[in-house]
């Protein structure tokens, strides 16, 4: 049976380092007193180029940091890496950590202490992996919006306002401010299909969203749940300030320019709007919302209707109702 060296010669080690470094890894060896008494080439050229010392860890830090080399330090400020990195350095036997270069380069780098004090470094270039993890993430975050994006209009679908809704009414019952639901319908949408065609009402559909994100307020939503029909959703105000809210949107509401871009539309739309009772879940505040928006429409369109807990109904209490201008 062969026997084995318990200790390697010198022939091996160097035949150990030169493989790591032929593999693209990086290799250092720093002494109990923090020099630097081995860099391969990998190393160096993270660290060292064009460097003549000292070589002491601290050293090479503050070099690299002046000299755009090394790894990425948050906020540039080297001597606060340094006052963090130095009682970790030999806390622990053995860690393993990942680390961003400057130049844009990850690696992995498995740091090991020895029973001398002796401190080595092995580095693995991991920039692939990041790179494919980005571009994976990326690719998640973009198939999320995407599945909560009514592709017509932009505006979040059905599911993810309603999503929006149900955290909306759990917020509020745990802050008590307020919360509105309206729910909106384009008046004489289907005149607009039947007398100009689908691509005169999408683009109709466009306009209205557009036009309502801009004049919404940070914090406020608005959904498009089915066809001509939106819900919007207004934090933090009670009925009249909703009521009025929603009337300084359709004040002055630009027409919508039809495709043959010789034509143009007046925009008007009803509107039920309700307010978040502490009781309310999904299903009582959009009924509320859905009856008053039914009374808008039967009443003229082109107004806004306010559905009551009582069940009752009631008008905008801010100004005159609007006529039907359609």
């Amino acid at each position: 049976m062969p026997s084995f060296p318990s200790e390697p010669d010198n022939e091996a080690l160097q035949s150990i380092v030169e493989a790591l470094t032929e593999s693209g890894q990086a290799v250092s060896i720093y002494d109990a007193e923090d020099r630097l008494r081995y860099a391969n080439e990998t190393y160096r050229g993270m660290f060292l180029v064009g460097y003549e010392g000292p070589f002491t860890f601290t050293d090479i830090l503050r070099y690299g940091a002046a000299n755009g080399l090394g790894v990425r330090i948050d906020g540039g400020d080297v001597e606060a890496l340094i006052a963090r990195t130095l009682p970790r350095r030999r806390s622990s036997r053995r860690k393993s950590f990942e680390t961003d270069l400057v130049d844009g380069r990850w690696f992995w780098i498995e740091h090991t202490v020895l029973p001398n004090g002796w401190i080595m470094t092995v580095g693995t270039d991991i920039s692939a992996l990041k790179h494919n993890e980005k571009t994976l993430r990326q690719a998640h975050e973009a198939a999320l919006l995407a599945s909560r994006t009514d592709a017509l209009t932009g505006l979040p679908n059905r599911r993810y306002i309603l999503e929006l809704l149900d955290e909306a009414l759990a917020a509020r019952k745990l802050s008590g401010t307020g919360l509105c639901a309206a729910i909106i319908d384009l008046d004489r949408f289907k005149d607009i299909n039947d007398t100009y065609g689908h691509d005169a009402g999408d683009a109709v559909l466009r306009h209205f969203a557009q036009v309502c994100r801009e004049r919404l307020r940070p914090g406020d939503h608005i959904g498009r749940i089915g066809g001509e029909e939106f819900l919007m959703l207004l934090a933090d105000v009670r009925l009249d300030e909703a009521a009025r809210l929603l009337d300084g949107i359709r004040a002055g509401f630009p027409p919508a320019i039809l495709p043959d871009q010789a034509t143009s539309r007046p925009t008007a739309f009803s509107v039920g709007l309700t307010e978040a009772l502490p009781h309310d879940g999904r299903s009582s505040i959009l009924y509320r919302a859905d009856r008053a928006l039914y009374a808008a429409k039967a009443e003229g369109r082109n107004r806004t209707r306010i559905g009551l807990e009582t069940g009752t109904l009631a008008p905008n209490p801010v100004g005159p109702l609007i006529g039907d201008a359609s």
